[in-house]
């Protein structure tokens, strides 16, 4: 099984056609329409809806466990984040949001267990911690 980590916008993004060496891009990558149309419904209040394709490790994997049991694993994971912050700080306008939830593809219609609010001009990196079954709010 593969973790998806879905995006919703209340914007379009026009998708890379072609393979880029970006740590984080906004792409259709594991699911499929339905797996999508799932977390439209039951969690997003945005239109537009895409996965974020992440070439470094996993964001889901940046929390208290793999800090104390794998940490250079969780600074991967916090350096993968960073990268989707400073992305989405060129990509939202000013005062806009976007959504992210992140499930095993699969388990969309399980309930979610985490729910974050980010605002990315007041990151505290440190108090985040993100895990699968993950709701988060980031703010612009």
């Amino acid at each position: 099984m593969s973790m998806a980590t879905y995006i919703g916008l209340n914007f379009a993004v026009k998708l890379n056609e072609y393979y880029t060496e970006d740590e984080v891009e906004i792409d259709y990558v594991f699911s499929d329409e339905e797996n999508r149309k799932v977390v439209q419904q039951k969690y997003f209040t945005t239109p537009y809806l895409y996965e974020i394709a992440e070439k470094g490790y996993p964001i889901w994997e940046m929390n208290k466990y793999h800090k104390i049991h794998s940490p250079h694993n969780y600074e991967k994971s916090k350096k993968t984040f960073l990268y989707l912050c400073d992305l989405l700080k060129k990509l939202l306008p000013k005062g806009d949001y976007c959504e992210v939830y992140i499930c095993w593809l699969g388990e969309e219609e399980e309930e979610l267990e985490n729910n974050l609010k980010i605002d990315l001009n007041n990151l505290q990196i440190d108090t985040i911690e993100i895990y699968e079954k993950c709701f988060i709010r980031i703010e612009n």
